[in-house]
């Protein structure tokens, strides 16, 4: 009777601590706003068939640089392509960079600081100077130097842009693993015998990855940012697929007669990047105590 009695103790405080958790997100302003704005953009990108009124590949040199109307929303292109469906299409390609750099960068990244964090020695300082060097390069540039190097197909900028946005989310982790190795728990896993590798697998990247998922939401929106200057510099993913890189950069050659068509992507990007840096902010202060505390007070 006293194990049933406790049982449904432990399960009522869970519940309780994940009615708490949800409260923390709804009640913080900007972790809502960016998630609604990051789940409506994921929802044009995947109904983009649907919703785009015209294929955005089909030419029509009759309406070329048509201004908006009910057929073409936001007009037309130099080669009679609808800007609407091209910006909707170029979703798709925008949230693939975004998630696809993420995920790779933030595995490549947890794994490699928490190895050079927690091992120490000659590990750790080989594995700061490559963190160091790779940093040295704007993020940019380096992205840059790989497309070129590699290709411009939608798998090489992935690759490119992950690569170059990984040192960051490492050198996060390593600082962060740097101040849970002392700890207490940590020492007593060590007495019990348990493995340096399964001590990093079970403690020690759980208990640091809520500052590194913030710098990896945040990374998120400076990939699709990269993603969308490389294709403004032709080494992007080739037209006729559309990106809203690419047509800010088909746009520039009636920039005065048909300003919306480079606006309305540029548009697109930013908001993107706002949501995103919405979101990461949110994620911060809901996931850290101290900032929880300090927004508790104020809401």
């Amino acid at each position: 009777m006293s194990a049933t009695a406790e049982q449904i103790d432990a399960d009522a405080e869970a519940a309780a601590r994940r009615r708490a958790t949800f409260r923390r997100y709804t009640r913080h302003p900007g972790f809502m706003i960016g998630a609604i704005g990051i789940a409506l953009l994921v929802l044009v990108a995947l109904l983009a068939p649907w919703i785009a009124p015209h294929s955005p590949t089909r030419t029509d040199l009759m309406n070329n640089l048509a201004p908006p109307s009910a057929t073409f929303w936001l007009g037309t292109d130099q080669f009679g392509r609808c800007v609407a469906s091209r910006l909707i299409h170029g979703a798709q390609v925008s949230l693939q960079v975004g998630f696809f750099v993420v995920l790779i960068s933030l595995s490549l990244g947890t794994v490699i600081g928490a190895v050079a964090g927690y091992a120490g020695g000659w590990v750790e300082r080989a594995l700061v100077a490559v963190i160091d060097i790779l940093l040295a390069f704007p993020s940019f540039l380096l992205a840059l130097a790989l497309v070129a190097a590699r290709g411009n197909t939608l798998d090489s900028i992935i690759l490119a842009v992950a690569i170059a946005y990984t040192p960051r989310i490492a050198a996060v982790m390593r600082s962060v693993v740097l101040t849970i190795r002392p700890r207490p728990f940590i020492e007593a896993s060590r007495a019990i015998g348990l493995t340096p590798w399964k001590i990093v697998l079970r403690h020690v990247i759980p208990n640091a990855l809520p500052p590194v998922i913030v710098v990896a939401t945040v990374s998120a929106a400076t990939a699709i940012l990269a993603e969308a200057g490389l294709s403004f510099l032709g080494l992007g993913v080739q037209p006729p697929t559309p990106t809203w890189g690419n047509v800010i950069a088909e746009g520039q050659t009636s920039i005065t007669s048909n300003p919306l068509i480079s606006l309305s992507a540029g548009l697109c990007i930013a908001y993107t990047v706002v949501v995103l840096n919405l979101l990461g902010d949110g994620l911060r202060d809901t996931l850290d105590p101290q900032m929880r505390r300090n927004t508790g007070k104020l809401l």
